[in-house]
């Protein structure tokens, strides 16, 4: 049987084989491109038709390129799965696989992972990577001797760097209108997109090996003008929230009641807030960075020391608990637990926790405070695209609610159900960390901020998840949930005007503000503070002083 199927072996040239395979994989494994260049260049039929023989030119050059003998086939096969592979999460969810997607992917756990490797996807693979490669391996390739193979090939891709150039040339003014205008387009080109990220990752990745730390804030130190020595211990606890989008707090308007505890309590809500990325892998050292956004790079992160070190040379107590898939490196100098790992039978199942686990030792550390601190809860929060695990039963308040990661087996309204069930849990989680801080009153000077990392897309014009690139991604990845809370004798201690700070929440913050809004409720002075970035810098007598001695340093 075997000696029968290699006597039907197919032949091919090698530059056949690889003009068909770069032809399969632009036009089969492109849908979420092509449907944009359809709705994009709607009207200019030329344009469009130019636009599939100048690309074909260009995939065919990158094929025939890589077709040296016992090189071509494994080259042809990487292709296929490398597109099969982005083609899936691109088509199914509306991702675009660039750098800080490769980032969060090469960062995930298993548990996480575990979520997007479906049947479905299996399926997927089988059918346009794993066929389709079998086929290659099946195929006889017939190959020129060495000097005339060479002067074939660049003949051949003489030829179709040409009709791209021509394409290219011939339309370039509608092109570059379009690009202008929609800048989603072309980064959903497959499999060149995503390979090009994935070698700027590797290089950037490569780069940040031997990143040395430097210090930020040695200088810091508590100052309180007000108060003095005499005082109970300030403590902060930080909620850092996942995945999180504002549109769906009930605090900021939201149709439903995904909040109704934390209505209960005397927050402030700043309804107008934007995320450093719409990713954990930038969003969260972003958020504890000096740098800001505009200023940001993961290379600078990794290179100076951020808020929770500040803190600590300020001679507060810091420390990090993980419900997520890790700090991000924020935390690697300070005590930290990484609970997701702790496998208790009583939160956690297949590798994930409920975010309860946050709480289940909170009281013994509160117990434990005897000076100023600062506490890092990192949620698991709304992670898809399994919303349905972020909750137990108790908050299964709206349904039907999707109870799978397959969100073509859901309709939108499930979705939507799911996800608003895990902000109710998550409104549970913020308020039982404020009630625990009130119930210490007469120990502890107690505050709450909550902050989410970035927003979830739930299939508004197409799109799922998150991760879309800044520049053209929609405010329901990039306006997040920002929550204060502070116990009165805190208030008093510092001398804040809540009144004065629930007038500025109207106005637009950012992940920029974090890092300085915290020391300055913890009144830990450094040159690494802006008083302009802080929030309660203006509603403070205490931090008026502060603000004095920021602008001076800076000056």
């Amino acid at each position: 049987m075997l000696k029968k199927l290699l006597t039907l072996r197919p032949s091919l040239r090698s530059e056949w084989l690889s003009v068909a395979t770069a032809a399969y994989l632009l036009f089969f494994m492109n849908t979420t491109f092509w449907r944009k260049s359809s709705a994009y260049l709607a009207g200019q039929d030329f344009a469009l038709s130019a636009l599939a023989v100048g690309l074909l030119g260009a995939f065919a050059a990158m094929t025939v390129a890589c077709s040296a003998k016992y090189m071509i086939k494994p080259i042809l096969i990487l292709m296929l799965f490398s597109a099969s592979a982005s083609a899936w999460f691109m088509d199914s969810f509306g991702i675009t696989i660039d750098r800080e997607m490769i980032r969060n992917a090469v960062e995930t756990n298993t548990a996480e992972a575990a979520h997007l490797i479906t049947p479905a996807f299996g399926m997927h693979m089988v059918a346009y990577a794993l066929l389709p490669s079998i086929l290659i391996v099946w195929i006889k390739v017939l190959h020129r001797p060495i000097l005339r193979k060479l002067g074939v090939n660049l003949l051949v891709v003489t030829a179709c760097l040409a009709a791209f150039s021509s394409v290219a040339i011939l339309n370039s003014g509608t092109y570059i209108f379009t690009t202008r205008e929609h800048r989603d387009w072309f980064p959903t080109l497959n499999p060149i997109f995503p390979i090009g990220s994935a070698v700027s990752f590797a290089l950037k990745a490569s780069g940040e090996q031997n990143i040395v730390v430097a210090p930020l804030g040695a200088d810091a130190k508590v100052e309180d003008p007000l108060s003095g020595q005499n005082r109970k211990p300030r403590v902060t606890i930080i909620v850092v929230g996942e995945t999180a989008r504002a549109e769906n707090f009930q605090l900021g308007g939201y149709g439903r009641e995904t909040n109704p505890e934390l209505s209960r309590q005397d927050i402030v809500y700043f309804s107008d807030t934007s995320s450093c990325g719409t990713a954990t892998a930038v969003s969260l050292p972003c958020m504890f960075s000096v740098y800001g956004r505009a200023h940001y790079s993961h290379a600078k992160a990794l290179a100076t020391e951020n808020l929770m070190d500040v803190l600590t040379h300020a001679g507060i107590k810091t420390e990090w608990w993980d419900n997520n898939t890790g700090d991000k490196k924020v935390a690697d100098r300070i005590p930290k637990k990484e609970l997701f790992r702790s496998n208790d039978r009583r939160y956690c199942q297949n590798g994930e926790c409920l975010d309860d686990i946050l709480l289940a030792g909170l009281d013994d550390w509160l117990d434990a405070v005897d000076t100023d601190a600062v506490l890092v809860l990192h949620q698991l929060g709304n992670h898809g695209p399994a919303y349905y695990l972020r909750y137990p039963e108790a908050y299964r308040k709206f349904t039907p609610d999707c109870r799978t990661v397959d969100f073509e087996a859901c309709s939108k309204d499930m979705i939507v159900n799911a996800y608003d069930n895990a902000i109710l849990y998550t409104d549970h989680i913020i308020a039982q960390v404020i009630e625990r801080l009130k119930a210490r009153e007469q120990a502890l000077d107690g505050a709450m901020i909550y902050m989410s990392d970035h927003g979830e897309s739930l299939g508004e014009n197409g799109l799922y998840l998150h991760g879309a690139p800044y520049m053209f991604a929609p405010d329901q990845q990039t306006k997040v949930p920002f929550v204060v809370w502070t116990a009165p004798a805190f208030d008093q201690s510092i001398g804040l005007d809540k009144a004065c700070l629930a007038g500025s929440a109207q106005a637009p913050h950012s992940h920029d503000n974090l890092f300085h809004s915290v020391l300055g409720l913890m009144q830990a002075k450094t040159k690494a503070y802006n008083s302009e970035l802080d929030v309660f810098a203006g509603c403070t007598s205490g931090l008026s002083v502060m603000k004095k001695q920021s602008q001076l340093g800076r000056g």
